[in-house]
């Protein structure tokens, strides 16, 4: 029929939930790396920072790195993302940009 939809999926309902209860999340360890890229970039820092420190048994920088990248810029500003990013070529290094969120929020919190 005309004007008719069709029913969301239950993955596409459980995802929707799980974004409209971020507060709630805990551990994610066993979660469909897929399902976390839906989820993961509704988080606050603070929720997601929570939802990583619960879920240390699992390493989810695969999915939150980009995440944290974005966070650091808001916060940061985009000079002081550019300059990490040079010293990190220039000194042929990574650092997941939680840990660098993590310090320099910690710093400044100090200072």
């Amino acid at each position: 029929m005309v004007g008719e939809r069709e029913a969301p999926s239950l993955v596409k309902l459980c995802i929707e939930t799980a974004i409209a209860n971020l507060r709630y999340l805990g551990a994610v360890g066993g979660v469909g790396e897929h399902l976390l890229q839906e989820i993961l970039p509704h988080c606050t820092a603070d929720q997601l920072m929570h939802i990583e420190k619960l879920s240390e048994d699992s390493d989810l920088s695969s999915v939150t790195n980009d995440l944290w990248k974005r966070f650091y810029r808001q916060q940061f500003g985009e000079d002081s993302e550019k300059l990490v990013i040079r010293r990190m070529e220039k000194n042929k290094v990574f650092f997941k940009w939680r840990h660098l969120y993590e310090v320099r929020s910690f710093v400044l919190n100090i200072s």
